[in-house]
């Protein structure tokens, strides 16, 4: 029926009995439309459109799909295989005809590169297995990303995963995570291979400068970037230039939100079919490192404090009964060093809450720095303190509170127009000992320790 519309029409039409033959055709004859059934033997229509799709002889090549199938995973599937147009055979024949005629009259059709050689149907199926096989290592890689946020509760960790996937699509020696908000940019890198600090630097430029691109120009009021290493650490000879340079921009609501960058050799190496699937790869992995990142900030609101951004009180006894326990397990020494601020009440009511609210924040960075990075800080209340140390013996803890209240009394607490010395007082307890046999028991300690270095004049350990 279409071939005699068609041709009553004055259009020369070439007709094939099943998608293997149309293929063929396709490569062999001059056309200028491809009209595929969906039901057709030996290969169907999706299979033979996404074929023809695929290959740069005939990628330009209009294809229109009729079929009686009119569901909407008929239609998705109809476009996703890359066809132009979708009609369903109860439509009017003339509306088949409209379309013909305005897919030919919109002008000459578009120069088509010939193939170097007709194609056989053993070549076609040949091409058709490893579409199925890119499909399904596409689909599997995609999957891969989306079970890591299944699986994986910390930010670090999601992003170390999903680039560890990523680099099995490519082999970069530097991948990057860039995440827009407004004008802060936070850059997270992972290094696959050792690189000097130089091309480190590099990579970091060609990124903000990508961004920036995006962006129309517009700069950054907050750029911050961090580097992470997989797990098992970077392996290799350490790179001394950036080989090769790729960036995928992430676009939500046609603004830039993110960017997925990579670096080295085989990044020079991009074709345009690897483009495009890792466009695909971008958005996948923004979502699930993004998300994750929103989880993080969400879960650090619940167990910080506003203004210092140490643990608040309720956090840091969980942490301690989680340390509690520990110790238990394993007969491993932890401490607990409660530090009050001398004569607090005194700097807000002689120089405002707001001289009182930078002593705090003050202190808090000075415990940050003085203190390991396995310890714990909260602020446990008011100008009040507690310092969580595990594997840490009564004289350790000892030692170490010294160390905080001598950084705490040597330091310079700046306001606008003036500078204030402040002191503070510490107790300190540990388990095992005698007087502790639960985490309360720990705080109890230390915070009568802390009471009799207040009543013997302040500024001491105790």
């Amino acid at each position: 029926m279409l071939e005699k519309m068609l041709s009553g029409a004055g259009y020369d039409v070439v007709t094939a009995r099943d998608g293997m033959e149309a293929i063929e055709k396709a490569f062999e004859e001059d056309v200028s439309l491809v009209i595929l059934d969906v039901m057709m033997p030996r290969m169907n229509g999706y299979q033979a459109c996404r074929l023809i799709k695929s290959e740069p002889a005939t990628r330009t090549l209009p294809v229109v799909i009729l079929t009686s199938k009119d569901q909407a995973g008929d239609r998705f599937w109809g476009l996703e295989t890359g066809a132009d147009y979708y009609i369903t055979k109860d439509s009017d024949p003339s509306r088949i005809l409209e379309l013909v005629r305005n897919i030919a009259g919109s002008g000459e059709p578009p120069a088509r590169p010939r193939p170097a050689e007709s194609r056989s149907g053993a070549d076609i199926l040949s091409r058709v297995n490893e579409l199925l096989d890119r499909k399904l290592y596409e689909a599997t890689i995609l999957s891969e990303i989306g079970r890591i946020a299944r699986s994986l509760v910390h930010f670090d960790e999601t992003f170390t995963s999903v680039m560890t996937v990523v680099g099995r699509v490519v082999d970069f020696d530097v991948g990057a995570m860039a995440f827009v908000e407004a004008d802060d940019l936070d850059v997270l890198l992972m290094l696959q291979r050792p690189m000097a600090p130089a091309v480190i630097e590099e990579a970091k430029a060609r990124i903000l400068e990508s961004i920036v691109r995006e962006r129309d120009g517009a700069p950054f009021g907050r750029v911050q970037a961090s580097l992470f290493a997989p797990r098992g650490g970077a392996s290799g000879a350490e790179e001394k230039t950036l080989a090769g340079f790729a960036a995928f921009p992430i676009t939500t609501n046609e603004q830039l939100s993110g960017m997925l960058a990579l670096g080295g050799r085989a990044a020079a190496r991009i074709g345009a079919d690897m483009e495009a699937f890792l466009a695909q790869v971008a958005n996948q992995a923004y979502i699930v490192t993004q998300n994750s990142r929103l989880f993080d900030r969400v879960k650090n609101l619940s167990v910080r404090d506003g203004l210092t951004e140490l643990f608040n009180h309720r956090h840091s006894i969980e942490l301690l009964q989680n340390e509690f326990a520990r110790v238990g397990r394993y007969e491993a020494g932890v401490a607990v060093i409660m530090l009050d601020i001398d004569h607090f009440k005194q700097v807000n009511d002689e120089h405002g809450h707001q001289a009182g609210d930078v002593v705090l924040r003050d202190v808090a960075r000075l415990l940050r720095d003085t203190l390991r990075t396995v310890d714990a800080v909260g602020r446990y209340g008011g100008e009040e303190f507690i310092a969580i140390l595990p594997h840490t013996s009564y004289e350790e803890a000892m030692q170490t509170a010294e160390r905080v209240r001598h950084a705490i009394a040597n330091h310079a607490f700046r306001m606008s127009d003036k500078v204030l010395r402040i002191t503070a007082s510490v107790g300190v307890s540990s388990y095992p000992s005698e007087t502790t046999d639960s985490p309360n028991a720990l705080v109890r300690e230390a915070d009568k320790a802390l009471y009799r270095a207040k009543e013997s004049g302040r500024n001491r350990v105790e």
